[in-house]
């Protein structure tokens, strides 16, 4: 099987070109910078600017390919300028959306999109109203639907990806310097209030092989091996640290008193948050957490604890 990875020198990039080629497929990489990926050394690569490439360009691409594995894209970290709802439809949705047209015309089997667990939790949960809120949300939803829309033939999956714990290579989740940072030297651990899914990076490798092999029928799958509260998260990381600080959760009204002035500091920036800052606290205080017995019947995953996911999370970025 002939795969293409977009985005191969990211954290999950990397560790799903390393899955695929392990089992045997040929893995092309396509990245702005054209580097190889480490712990595949059969996969070859390619630089291509994919989020601006000519149609032309996709299709000479894509000849020839069973399947293609989406991993490109702006998080819901990223402050882009305002309004954040444009920024994420251009890179987020519209992308894909080339991508998967030039999937459907070059006769490509399967479509893998690495998305957000946000997308599941908002079906879980409709009355938080997540993407009439939130335009990320809003626009990975988006990014499904654009991409089904222009391949009708193609099988598009979206792995819907919560909290990532591990590490490829030097590489750690980018989340890492945002939550676990600050512990290194603050003398209480903060903690959240509320707790979120969580998966280690080998098993989205895992489940995105699945898929892209067709073992798993094609969907929309969220993905976990643990639902994780933000307490223990800070606990196990200053344990990791080798710190003995205690633990203390941030009150909603501190968190909401922060976030309201990122936001004031943003809009005076002329920039936006994905995740609107107003109602951000409403799903920081709640546990977003998964069904992992689904994630188990659909891709044999089984829930256990990610304590060791993440230490080594915390001692890759932080020996």
């Amino acid at each position: 099987m002939r795969v293409v990875v977009l985005g191969s020198t990211g954290l999950l990039g990397r560790a799903v070109t390393a899955e695929l080629a392990a089992q045997g497929h040929a893995v092309l990489g396509i990245s702005r910078s054209g580097a190889g990926c480490p712990e595949a050394p059969g996969s070859t690569a390619r630089a291509l600017d994919v989020a601006g490439a000519r149609p032309a360009d996709l299709e000479q691409l894509l000849a020839g390919a069973d399947v293609v594995v989406h991993a490109l894209g702006p998080d819901d970290r990223t402050r882009p300028p305002a309004p954040a709802r444009s920024h994420f439809q251009t890179l987020l949705a519209d992308v894909t959306e080339r991508v998967a047209a030039a999937a459907q015309r070059t006769g490509v089997a399967r479509l893998v999109i690495l998305g957000s667990y946000f997308t599941a939790v908002d079906r879980l949960q409709p009355d938080w109203q997540l993407a009439a809120r939130h335009p990320y949300i809003a626009v990975r939803a988006a990014q499904a639907a654009q991409a089904r829309a222009a391949a009708p033939t193609v099988d598009v999956s979206v792995v819907e990806i919560p909290y990532v714990l591990g590490a490829v290579g030097q590489l750690v989740p980018a989340w890492t310097a945002l939550l676990l940072g600050p512990l290194r030297r603050s003398p209480v651990g903060f903690a959240l209030p509320g707790g979120a899914a969580a998966v280690r990076v080998t098993e989205v490798a895992y489940a995105v092989r699945l898929l892209a092999e067709g073992t798993v029928a094609a969907g929309d799958h969220p993905v976990a091996s643990d639902n994780l509260d933000f307490r223990r998260l800070t606990r196990v990381a200053l344990e990791a640290l080798g710190r003995r600080a205690p633990v203390v959760t941030v009150p909603r009204s501190a968190l909401a008193a922060t976030l309201r002035s990122e936001g004031w500091l943003l809009a005076r920036r002329g920039l936006d948050s994905g995740l609107d800052l107003l109602h951000l606290p409403d799903l920081l205080c709640h546990n977003t957490f998964l069904d992992l017995t689904e994630v188990e019947s659909t891709f044999g995953i089984h829930g256990q604890p990610i304590d060791d996911e993440i230490r080594t999370t915390v001692r890759t970025a932080y020996r």
